[in-house]
């Protein structure tokens, strides 16, 4: 007879191994987290509504975002990948803003010098991240895009984190060959597609914010008309045709380069003339629909936020500096998921802007069911003036003065951190 001393033992013994089975399984929970933009005053600013995320410059501005999103204080909370991108070619960072939402998932960071340094803040966050890597690439933790110096890779691999390199010539053949890439990725062509012109990347802003949510197809036209490699990227959607979308007015691009274009598939103009209306516009563009045959191959078509209604996130930025907006990318793949609106060059919000935001305006309903808009404001060329007026218009109208405009509003929005913020 085995003694109860024997049997408690036993007991004892299987417990003790279960449960340090039970504590291996959890994930790992890394370094306490020292790096946030609640910390430093210079990076982040609120008012009622809005949270301004901002750095020294374009390189630190870019390292906010991604801290914002990824807290990176355990694997769940990491990206999947990192993108780095030269900051002096902007029309392959915009191209590659597609490459930020999954199955990669990732923050844009900056390469500087012509491609050929990697600046001290950028390594650093690259090891804050610590990404997890691309399940369906082999684990790739970086992707180098563009013409990107070899000592640049070099550094990066030194961190112990796996890269890859998809480079070309030029930003016109990059979207073909990052295009191909992710097909393959994904096993499918997208029949989504967008058309940027080259003279005119400003238009494309809202589509590159677009891309990074949803990771749509996107290729370049110049003024001479559809190139080479754009033909064969709508080509490689048959035999189903795609959808063209052109971020591009009639001035920018002409009939003639939108008659090329149908000869692939079907094409719809984004209204606006000033970049600032079309980003209005697309903010509330939605166009539904089959993307293929209705018997075979039926797969729904779901483009543009189409929003008309209180209840979402947005981010403000001013479009005279590339290098602040395009990688606000990530602030609508992840997180708050906000679309795009641009102020006049000096900083305010044009009328159009205005106007749209008094139409998504809250008006007050029961506490327990009341919705709110919250906007992220992107860098320091958006004056704390005009913040205080976009809080206005965010933030729930007063039922005392029926003023929805909000054009006055400048109470309850003290600014939390002045920094240097103009």
């Amino acid at each position: 007879m085995i003694k109860p001393v024997y049997t408690l033992l036993a007991v004892a013994v299987l417990t003790v191994l279960l449960i340090l089975g039970y504590v291996s399984a959890w994930d790992p929970q890394g370094k306490p987290l020292d790096i946030s933009t609640m910390q430093n005053k210079e990076l982040l600013e609120l008012t009622g509504s809005t949270a301004r995320l901002s750095g020294e410059d374009h390189i630190q501005t870019a390292i906010a975002y991604s801290q914002t999103i990824y807290a990176a204080a355990q694997d769940k909370d990491r990206p999947g990948a990192v993108v780095l991108v030269r900051d002096d070619d902007p029309a392959t960072a915009i191209a590659t803003t597609r490459l930020q939402h999954m199955p990669v998932n990732a923050p844009m960071l900056f390469v500087t010098e012509n491609g050929t340094v990697l600046p001290e803040e950028t390594r650093k966050e690259l090891e804050r991240l610590g990404p997890e890597g691309v399940m369906m690439d082999n684990n790739v933790q970086v992707y180098i895009l563009g013409d990107i110096d070899r000592s640049v890779v070099d550094e990066v691999e030194k961190l112990k984190l796996k890269t890859r390199t998809i480079y070309a010539s030029n930003p016109i053949k990059f979207a073909e060959v990052l295009d191909e890439y992710i097909s393959v990725l994904e096993s499918n062509h997208r029949q989504i597609v967008f058309i940027a012109s080259t003279d005119a990347l400003e238009y494309s802003y809202p589509a590159a914010n677009w891309n990074a949510h949803m990771g749509d197809s996107f290729a370049y036209v110049t003024p001479e008309g559809v190139p080479e490699e754009t033909r064969r990227i709508l080509e490689r959607r048959w035999p189903y045709y795609p959808y063209i979308y052109v971020f591009a007015p009639a001035s920018v691009v002409d009939s003639e380069i939108m008659a090329e274009l149908s000869q692939y598939g079907h094409v719809q103009r984004i209204p606006g003339n000033t970049p600032q209306e079309m980003a209005v516009r697309w903010a509330g563009y939605k166009d539904s629909g089959h993307k293929t045959s209705w018997l075979v191959g039926y797969r729904p078509r779901s483009v543009g936020w189409g929003y008309a209604e209180p209840g979402h996130n947005l981010l403000l930025a001013n479009p005279e500096d590339w290098r602040v907006v395009v990688p606000s990318g990530v602030l609508s793949h992840m997180g708050k998921h906000g679309f795009l609106i641009l102020t006049e060059p000096d900083g305010e919000l044009p009328d159009v802007a205005r106007f749209y935001l008094q139409v998504i305006q809250p008006e007050p309903i029961y506490p327990s069911q009341q919705v709110f808009n919250f906007a992220w404001i992107l860098g320091r060329d958006v004056s704390n003036e005009t913040v205080r007026e976009l809080d206005g218009l965010l933030k729930v109208s007063s039922p005392d003065n029926g003023n929805r405009s909000g054009l006055t509003a400048g109470n309850n929005s003290s600014l939390i951190n002045t920094g240097n913020n103009r």
